[in-house]
């Protein structure tokens, strides 16, 4: 007999999965060879080996080195505010600085000033009014 051509072809099964792997904490196991984790969070009941505590472990460690930085960036910020107090004090004297000598400069530019520091070396202010010289177009 013919084979029928509307009947589908059987599908094999395909192979079941295998399960998925229990995550597996390697720096917690790498420190359980050194430092006796099972004794203080683990239980030794067979089929109970979990460590349910280190599990969580990552989790902690993570909030840990948050709240680290959260301390270190505030500290920063505080310290920024140290510094920009102690440079606004340093500009405020700096600005008195400079206008106590700038006062005493404008002052040694005057006539009276310039003359008392002078005579000492001989020179002597001349009394005559200074001679405007006028030149004619017509001499030129």
């Amino acid at each position: 007999m013919p084979e029928n051509k509307k009947r589908p072809k059987p599908i094999p099964p395909k192979p079941p999965k295998p399960p998925k792997k229990k995550r597996e904490y390697h720096l917690f196991n790498w420190l359980n060879r050194f430092l006796p984790l099972d004794k203080v969070f683990g239980e030794k009941m067979p089929g109970m080996e979990e460590r349910l505590p280190v599990k969580y472990f990552y989790y902690f460690g993570w909030i840990v080195i948050l709240l680290v930085a959260y301390e270190r960036i505030g500290f920063q910020s505080e310290q920024y505010v140290r510094n920009s107090i102690k440079l606004k004090r340093e500009v405020d004297d700096l600005r008195a600085e400079y206008t106590s000598i700038h006062s005493e400069y404008m002052k040694s530019g005057k006539q009276s000033v310039v003359i008392e520091k002078v005579k000492d070396t001989g020179l002597q202010e001349d009394l005559k009014p200074p001679k405007k010289i006028i030149i004619k177009k017509e001499e030129k």
